[in-house]
C-alpha cells in the first residue's frame, strides 16, 4: 500500500471516530428528590442544560434539602425553571431556589393565585429580571438532544382551578417518551387522551401525588406506562397515594415508585434504555400503599382540626388561599367552634364542592 493511501485511510478512520464521539448520546437524568409532600423534579439534560420542575413546599428543611441536593448534582445554573401551577407544595420553596442558583428562565402555567407565596414568587422573578413565559399546549422547547412538548394548559386556562391548570408536558429523548402531569385530575386527563389518542409514554409522573381524583383507569390503559413515579409524603393527612391508583398502575404493568417509600428516585437513560436507581428499597409497595391509605384515613392526628388551625395550615386545603382562610378564622371567632365538619360550609367563599374535596382531611376535635 502507497504512502497516499495510508494517509487517505488515516484521515478516514480519524474522522469516523471523531463523528462517533460527537454522535453518542451522553445519557439524560431525571432526578424525582424526596422533598416530602410536595413536587420537585431536577432534569439533567444529555447536553447539560438543567431544568427544575417545581420547587417543594415552603418549609425551610425542605427547600434547604433541595438546594443541598441541587449543589450534590454540581448544579450552578438552573437554564429553566417550570412551574407547573401555584400551590404552595409545588412552588413553596422556588424564592430560596432562585437566591440560590443563577435562573436563565421560567416557564409557569399563568394561573393567578391569591397566596402569599405565590405573589412573592411572582416579585422574585421580577427583581431577579429573570425572563418569564406561559406556555401552552403545542408549544415546543428544543433542548440539545432532547424535546419537550406542552399539552396542556390551552388558552381557557380561566376556566380551569389551580389543579387542573397545571403545565403538562412530554419530555422527548430518542426513543423515550416522560410524562410530567402536575397535580391535573381525571377532567384534564380526559381532555388530553380526546387530544393525544396515540400518546403512549415510558414513564409518568403521577397526577396530584397519587390522589384519586387522578389517574382513572382509561388514562392509565391508553398511556401504559412502564414506570410511574409519585411524590408523596410520609404519613400525609390527604391519605396520597390511594391504594387502588396503585393498584391501576400495577395492574396495567407498570412499576410504581414513591418517594415516601424509596426515596430519592433517578432515571438514567441513553435513549436506547433506562434504568431506575432508588436511594431506599421498599420490600411491598402496593401493601405499603395499602397500610399508608388506611392510616392517613383512620388516624385522626393526620387531619386538619379547623377549630384550632392558622391560615397556613389552613391553606392546605384544596382551594384555599388568605382570603378564605381569613373568612374561617373570623367565622370561628363571631359563632365559635365548629360542631361538626359540615358547618365549614357556612363560611362565605365556601360551597359544597370544596367541602367535598376535604371531608376526609378535616376534623373538628
Amino acid at each position: 500500500m502507497n504512502r497516499k493511501k495510508i494517509i487517505l485511510l488515516l484521515l478516514i478512520l480519524g474522522f469516523s471516530i471523531l463523528f462517533s464521539l460527537n454522535t453518542t448520546a451522553q445519557n439524560l437524568k431525571i432526578h424525582f428528590i424526596d422533598v416530602g409532600q410536595g413536587d420537585s423534579i431536577l432534569i439533567e439534560e444529555a447536553d447539560g442544560q438543567k431544568i427544575l420542575v417545581d420547587g417543594g413546599d415552603r418549609s425551610n428543611q425542605i427547600t434547604a434539602e433541595i438546594i443541598n441536593y441541587l449543589k450534590d448534582q454540581k448544579v450552578k445554573k438552573l437554564d429553566y425553571i417550570i412551574s407547573t401551577h401555584p400551590h404552595a407544595d409545588h412552588i413553596g420553596g422556588l424564592v430560596d431556589i432562585i437566591d440560590s442558583f443563577e435562573v436563565e428562565n421560567v416557564l409557569d402555567s399563568g394561573k393567578i393565585h391569591s397566596s402569599k407565596t405565590y405573589e412573592n414568587y411572582l416579585i422574585k422573578i421580577d427583581r431577579e429580571n429573570i425572563n418569564f413565559e406561559t406556555p401552552r399546549e403545542g408549544d415546543k422547547l428544543k433542548l440539545g438532544q432532547s424535546e419537550i412538548i406542552f399539552l396542556h394548559p390551552d388558552q381557557k386556562i380561566d376556566q380551569y382551578d389551580l389543579n387542573n391548570s397545571s403545565l403538562v408536558f412530554v419530555l422527548k429523548f430518542f426513543q423515550h417518551k416522560f410524562l410530567f402531569t402536575g397535580d391535573i385530575e381525571k377532567e384534564i386527563e380526559s381532555e388530553l387522551l380526546q387530544k393525544n389518542p396515540e400518546l403512549k409514554v415510558n414513564l409518568i409522573k403521577v397526577p396530584h401525588h397519587g390522589s384519586r381524583s387522578s389517574s382513572s383507569a382509561e388514562w392509565i390503559s391508553k398511556l401504559k406506562p412502564e414506570v410511574a413515579v409519585i411524590q408523596v409524603g410520609a404519613d400525609n393527612h390527604y391519605g396520597h397515594p390511594a391504594a387502588e391508583v396503585i393498584e391501576l398502575y400495577q395492574n396495567e404493568g407498570a412499576r410504581v415508585y414513591r418517594n415516601d417509600l424509596n426515596g430519592d428516585i433517578v432515571i438514567t437513560t441513553d435513549g436506547s434504555n433506562y434504568t431506575v436507581k432508588v436511594e431506599q428499597n421498599a420490600k411491598n409497595i402496593k401493601a405499603g400503599a395499602e397500610n399508608s391509605s388506611k392510616t392517613a384515613t383512620s388516624d385522626q392526628s393526620n387531619l386538619i382540626n379547623i377549630n384550632t388551625a392558622d391560615s397556613s395550615t389552613l391553606d392546605q386545603l384544596w382551594g384555599v388561599g388568605p382570603a378564605t382562610a381569613k373568612n374561617i378564622i373570623d367565622y370561628r371567632d363571631k359563632y365559635g367552634d365548629f360542631k361538626q365538619a359540615e358547618e365549614i360550609k357556612n363560611v362565605d367563599g365556601i360551597d359544597e364542592g370544596k367541602f367535598g374535596r376535604w371531608r376526609d382531611k378535616i376534623k373538628v376535635k
